[in-house]
């Protein structure tokens, strides 16, 4: 999937799509100093207003976003240490050695206190201090790759090398910080809580302007001088190569791979721990000839650009072309690698957000405490459906990418599958799904202006409906399956199936609160859906359609049918009040025949069974409640009874009943729930 990431990264720069160059990174930017030609300067707050919402009275500012900001293999997946500055933009904390934290003050005060005067041991340098000298030390041997073409960045240097002008810019950028930096109710926030302004501010980004006479000046960072130095530099540092498994080229190898929304894609992003299989001591060293080595012993054969490029690639997919199941993000996008044009086939785009919405992530927790889950909204039957009605028939032949990752703010994401295959496809599995699962909606669930219709649960009903956890799989893995339903055309996992048929009996009761009977009735119908699905997708049953069958002589469906029809009877004989029928939906599934001839007994004293006779006589003549009954059916088993075909049953015998429904107070709706466009 790395080679198609990489493709659809050219794809996006040949459309002129905004990302970042390889070398580069998109970075939040807050402050600009400008270096001006009469040696003075000025510094400008570069945060503006984000969109304005009517309902709210303050602005959140918004940095600038600077695509053109230079990184280094360890800034990329920077997470420790005090040797990985960026290249020009960074944070105060790397330019001008401030905002130490107190754990590193008094860590540093110990040492000082401790420490003896000795030829024998060297001074250690704080933190704050050696991420300075680190910053600066990058920034001299950068200028030094080519002194004449940098001499914009020595300047920059001269400036942060004297002491006295260093603490004039740190004086006019403390200051700027501190009237900007704000809280929700536009109060500075030094004066409220220092702690957290310095938090705040130390992860500012700052960048550099060179102003000439009578021209405003460009980012230094920006400059094509300075940044086609800047990859020259960081190209001229490579000194392990490979034969990169993506094009079979001989490449300079990347080591640390960029890090992806704030967490990194592999394991060997840490720096910590990729370093002790990589001495010479352990493999040939490396170089240029193909005979030397083929890099195989690196944890992944990919181009240090390579790299760079699937990453930015991700990136923009994960922001602009995603969608959600459960805990996994899905991006889906269509394959342009192969083609000339300079348009970006939007086709993905307007699968996943059929709205044109702007992705908005929302944060909860992962499992076992592994860090925040990043998550989009959306369901990929739902888009796909709504796709395909604007689209032309050409889209079809389309080839999509499908990439499925459980994305954690901290930590490590985790690739749960990878997916390939035409729009076509596509659009027939969901068909497939569709045709497997739909039900008719009874009258009850509708407004009275509207017809009964057929209802399909989508893949997100099915896997809120079921919770987090099965028995035996937890909900990640049921996330990777639910995707192969559409992009491979499978049927859903049978114990995620089971599990919300089980949770729609096991919460029966729920039915007769008023606050919980919606949700109980929307759990039905998706359990219904589940049921037909599992009876014709998973078991190979024919014969199970949308609605009523009464050929079926299936005990688990009859018997389904029976409680339906005594349960209506106690509905409309009781008013609605509490019945056996809520306690024994579960018995009726593991001892049918002693259950269900308790509640027959129960509906004989209801003038309402008449309306239902001929039900019960249809019923009848193919199953028996007892041996001495009159019919030509199988008596109930006493054990018991599938319960797919019980709850399809149950669905379908109640839809067909029509109970008389209570009015709302406005009039306009029954008590059933009301089932929405789905």
């Amino acid at each position: 999937m790395i080679a198609e990431l990489v493709r659809q990264y050219d794809t996006l720069k040949r459309c002129n799509v905004p990302v970042a160059d390889p070398y580069f990174n998109k970075l939040k930017v807050w402050v600009e100093i400008v270096l001006k030609y009469d040696r003075s300067f000025r510094v400008n707050w570069l945060g503006k207003p984000g969109d304005t919402k009517k309902d709210k009275k303050k602005v959140k500012e918004e940095p600038y976003i600077d695509l053109d900001c230079p990184v280094t293999e360890k800034s990329g997946p920077r997470s420790s240490g005090n040797d990985s500055p960026h290249g020009l933009v960074d944070n105060a904390r790397w330019i001008f050695g401030k905002f130490a934290t107190e754990k590193q003050k008094k860590k540093a005060q110990v040492a000082q206190e401790s420490q003896i005067v000795s030829k024998q041991k060297k001074k250690k340098i704080p933190s704050d201090e050696a991420r300075r000298q680190a910053y600066m030390s990058q920034m001299k041997h950068f200028y030094d790759h080519n002194p004449t073409a940098l001499t914009e960045v020595k300047e920059v240097y001269d400036w942060l090398s004297c002491d006295a002008k260093r603490d004039k810019l740190w004086i006019a950028v403390e200051k700027l910080l501190k009237d900007k930096i704000v809280d929700g109710r536009g109060v500075k926030l030094f004066e409220q809580d220092q702690r957290k302004w310095q938090a705040i501010a130390s992860m500012s980004n700052i960048r550099w302007v060179i102003e000439r006479m009578g021209e405003s000046g460009k980012p230094l960072n920006a400059l094509m001088n300075v940044k086609k130095e800047w990859t020259a530099f960081q190209e001229g540092k490579n000194e392990w190569w490979i034969t990169s498994l993506v094009d079979g080229q001989r490449k300079p190898a990347r080591i640390l791979h960029p890090r992806i929304r704030g967490a990194s894609l592999v394991s060997f992003n840490n720096p910590a721990t990729y370093c002790g299989h990589l001495s010479p001591e352990y493999r040939m060293k490396p170089g240029h000839d193909e005979e030397e080595s083929d890099g195989s012993a690196l944890p992944a054969q990919v181009g240090f650009e390579e790299a760079e490029k699937y990453a930015k690639a991700l990136d923009w997919l994960i922001e602009n072309s995603s969608v959600r199941f459960g805990d996994s993000v899905n991006c889906i996008w269509i394959d342009q690698g192969q083609s000339d044009g300079v348009q970006l086939d939007q086709g993905a785009f307007e699968f996943i957000k059929p709205q044109k919405e702007k992705s908005v992530f929302a944060r909860g927790k992962a499992k076992g405490n592994k860090g925040q889950v990043l998550a989009d909204s959306g369901d990929l039957l739902k888009a796909l459906q709504r796709f395909r009605n604007g689209q032309k028939a050409g889209y079809r032949d389309k080839r999509f990418y499908l990439l499925s990752l459980l994305l954690r703010l901290k930590g490590r994401h985790a690739i749960l599958g990878g997916y390939a295959g035409t729009m076509g496809l596509l659009d027939d599995n969901a068909d497939l799904f569709v045709s497997r699962s739909k039900i008719l909606i009874s009258s009850q669930y509708l407004n009275k202006k509207d017809e009964a219709r057929e209802f399909c649960p989508s893949l997100m009903d099915i896997l809120s409906a079921a919770g987090f956890k099965s028995e035996k799989k937890q909900r990640l893995v049921w996330d990777r399956e639910v995707i192969e339903v559409i992009v491979n055309g499978r049927p859903l996992p049978a114990d995620l199936c089971r599990l919300v048929i089980q949770k729609a009996i096991k919460d029966k009761h729920l039915e007769r609160s008023e606050k919980k009977r919606s949700e109980y009735l929307a759990l039905l119908a998706i359990a219904a859906g589940c049921a037909r699905h599992y009876l014709t997708a998973i078991s190979r049953k024919e014969g199970y359609g949308m609605g009523l069958d009464t050929s079926i002589g299936d005990a688990g469906y009859l018997v389904g049918r029976l409680f339906a029809l005594c349960e209506n009877i106690q509905k409309r004989g009781r008013n609605w009040g509490p019945t056996l029928s809520d306690k024994l939906f579960s018995a009726a599934i593991d001892m049918p025949r002693q259950t269900l001839v308790q509640l027959y007994k129960n509906c004989l004293c209801y003038d309402t069974y008449k309306k239902d006779r001929e039900w019960f006589a249809e019923i009848f003549n193919k199953v028996k409640l007892n041996d001495s009954d009159n019919g030509q059916g199988e008596v109930l088993p006493e054990n018991g009874v599938d319960q797919f075909a019980f709850m399809l049953g149950y669905w379908h015998q109640r839809s067909e009943l029509s109970p008389k429904a209570e009015k709302e107070r406005d009039g306009d709706n029954n008590t059933e729930f009301q089932v929405k466009n789905k």
